[in-house]
């Protein structure tokens, strides 16, 4: 496998200051999110990331199954301690799908999308996903834990057939297998410089980054939100966090959570 996943050759030039400062590689659990879960209840300070090799109950957004093959594909998880409220440590999904893409174009021929809210597609396809779990008492953040999953060197034609028409690899657009330990490093790194960003500056340059990834302004789309269904075209993803819609009779709905379906079009290139 290129770029066999060691703690040793992540941590091997990672330079970061506050994220990878304890790196754990384990060949298989049921998933890294469970796993850091468990490590930030007992207090394990932020910046510790948890990589399995495989996962046996990988899941993705909303209860999906995350496919999770062994050796071939990226699933991190990262602990975050955000000195924030649950709210402002909610909009931490968006900065992450920010920084995926923000690597993943490093590695690519051609730019990264976002789907609304932090999956990653090339050529219109599904690469790469984020879950996102927020820990919080009253009106403090306790701890975020950050999971990741990126399909690196799995050829769609090995993926089961109820994702490949959805799902592709960063080896499928590339033409040629990545390097794990080396995309694993420009993650680590880009969501520091997020995260850093966001605690500096705000989320108003997040949001920047997130609209110019996402291409989805005027757009017109369906919003399935726990409180019904929205229809309108894109204006924006806010400073607030919120993906702001302009519907009929001039109303204007914000999106907090739920699926977008785009309705002129494919997702795009």
């Amino acid at each position: 496998m290129i770029g066999e996943l060691t703690a040793a050759a992540i941590l091997r030039g990672l330079g970061t200051r506050r994220l990878g400062r304890r790196v754990d590689v384990h060949p298989e659990l049921a998933s890294t999110n469970r796993t850091a879960h468990a490590l930030a209840e007992a207090g394990e300070p932020e910046g510790a990331v948890v990589i399995a090799e495989a996962q046996t109950r990988g899941q993705g957004r909303m209860g999906r199954r995350w496919v999770s093959p062994p050796g071939v594909n990226l699933y991190i998880s990262l602990i975050l301690r955000p000195r924030l409220a649950p709210a402002e440590s909610a909009k931490i999904t968006l900065l992450t799908a920010v920084a995926l893409a923000d690597t993943l174009k490093e590695h690519v021929p051609r730019a990264p999308r976002i789907k609304w809210p932090n999956d990653i597609l090339l050529g219109g396809l599904k690469v790469a996903g984020v879950l996102s779990e927020l820990a919080c008492e009253s009106e403090r953040t306790l701890f975020v834990i950050v999971g990741i999953g990126v399909n690196l060197n799995y050829p769609r034609a090995l993926m089961p057939p109820e994702i490949r028409e959805r799902a592709t690899s960063v080896m499928d657009e590339a033409g040629a297998a990545v390097d794990r330990v080396r995309v694993t490093r420009s993650l680590v790194r880009h969501m520091e410089n997020r995260y850093i960003e966001f605690e500096e500056q705000g989320f108003a340059p997040i949001a920047r980054c997130w609209n110019g990834y996402a291409r989805m302004e005027g757009r017109r789309v369906r919003a399935h939100t726990p409180d019904g269904e929205r229809a309108g075209r894109v204006r924006e993803l806010d400073g607030s966090g919120f993906l702001v819609l302009d519907c009929e009779g001039g109303r204007t709905e914000r999106v907090v959570s739920g699926d977008v379906v785009l309705l002129d079009g494919t997702e795009g290139h």
